[in-house]
Formats: C-alpha cells, sequence, structure tokens
C-alpha cells in the first residue's frame, strides 16, 4: 500500500488532467445524452486548481466532489444497464458509440475514484469521523426510563 501512496504522491500533480481527461469522455457523451459528468469533472478540475488558496474550502470541497463521484458512479452504472438493454433492440452506431463511451467513463471514474481516495486518504478517513461524530450528537443520547 505504501507504494502505491508513494506512486500517487508523486504525480499529484497531475490529478487535474485526469479530470480534464474525464471532461472530455463525458463532453463526447453530453452530444448523445443528458450527461452531468461534464460539470462534475471540470468543477473537479477548479477545485484541484484553482481553490488552492483557501485550503480549508478546497478540503471540504475536494471530500464533497470525492462523494459525488461514487455516488455518480452508481448512477452511471444504472444507466448503462437501463439503455444498454434498451438500445440492442434497435442498435445503431449512435448508440453503440454512445454506450461505448459510457462504460468507458465509467471504467475511467473507478479509477479516478482510486487515485483522488488514496492521494486524499487522511482527508477522508477524518471527514468519515466527522460526519459520524455529527450524527450521533444530533440525536444525543438516548437514556432508558425506568
Amino acid at each position: 500500500m505504501d507504494k502505491i501512496k508513494n506512486i500517487a504522491a508523486r504525480h499529484s500533480s497531475k490529478v487535474k488532467y485526469l479530470f480534464l481527461i474525464g471532461a472530455i469522455i463525458a463532453a463526447i457523451n453530453t452530444l448523445s445524452r443528458a450527461d452531468y459528468n461534464f460539470v462534475v469533472y471540470l468543477y473537479m478540475f477548479y477545485v484541484w486548481t484553482f481553490m488552492a488558496d483557501s485550503a480549508e474550502a478546497q478540503r471540504q470541497d475536494k471530500i464533497g466532489t470525492f462523494y459525488i463521484l461514487i455516488y455518480s458512479l452508481l448512477i452511471d452504472f444504472i444507466w448503462c444497464l437501463f439503455w444498454g438493454g434498451k438500445w440492442d433492440q434497435v442498435p445503431t452506431l449512435f448508440h453503440e458509440m454512445t454506450l461505448f463511451f459510457s462504460w468507458l467513463g465509467i471504467i475511467w471514474k473507478i479509477f479516478v475514484i482510486c487515485f483522488v481516495g488514496i492521494l486524499e486518504l487522511d482527508i477522508i478517513k477524518a471527514s468519515i469521523v466527522s460526519i459520524l461524530k455529527k450524527e450521533n450528537n444530533k440525536y444525543g443520547e438516548i437514556q432508558d426510563e425506568q
């Protein structure tokens, strides 16, 4: 695991290009389907590139976009399974290209999630603990009545 973290840390300055490649794949999909991934990847590029002045805001947005990527992975997977079955009945080159780039986008998104997850592992762990503490304090201690 340390070897993987070292590789990710060595290439951390290039992570913004991962987002641009994801945006290009999403832009191609936007031609045939309503694809929100284009905006998500551009926002991630903005967070990692231009928000370096505000470390706390950047940290919060990195966490938020990481969780959005995980959630959107599920949505993309469901979309591909649903429309893949519908479009197989009337195959056209346009539909086949859309499905190909959608699956390519899913594979790319998994790669980006893994890379960012390894790179920002400490921030993600701290955010999970923080969220769980907030949820726990929200309900307070429930005392048994006797």
